[in-house]
């Protein structure tokens, strides 16, 4: 009689693997946002700005990656 462990070998892979896909993509979204807040704060001390482009670059980055997300976990026609 085989091992149930031998049985299904995908399904030992697949948790680890979902697990390192969301926390990559954690990663890219910290990332990302600390990127857009730190060119927000630039913009806004070069045009004298008062935290406008501080709140807008990651608001777009926020909508722009939900946007990105809902596309790529849609069904396929």
């Amino acid at each position: 009689m085989e091992s149930p462990s031998s049985h299904n070998k995908n399904a030992d892979k697949t948790p680890v693997f979902s697990l390192a896909r969301y926390a990559g993509l954690g990663t890219q979204i910290i990332a990302g946002l600390l990127i857009t807040l730190f060119a927000g704060k630039k913009v806004d001390t070069y045009f004298t700005w008062h935290n406008r482009a501080a709140w807008i670059f990651p608001s777009l980055f926020i909508l722009f990656t939900l946007i990105m997300v809902v596309r790529d976990t849609q069904k396929k026609k």
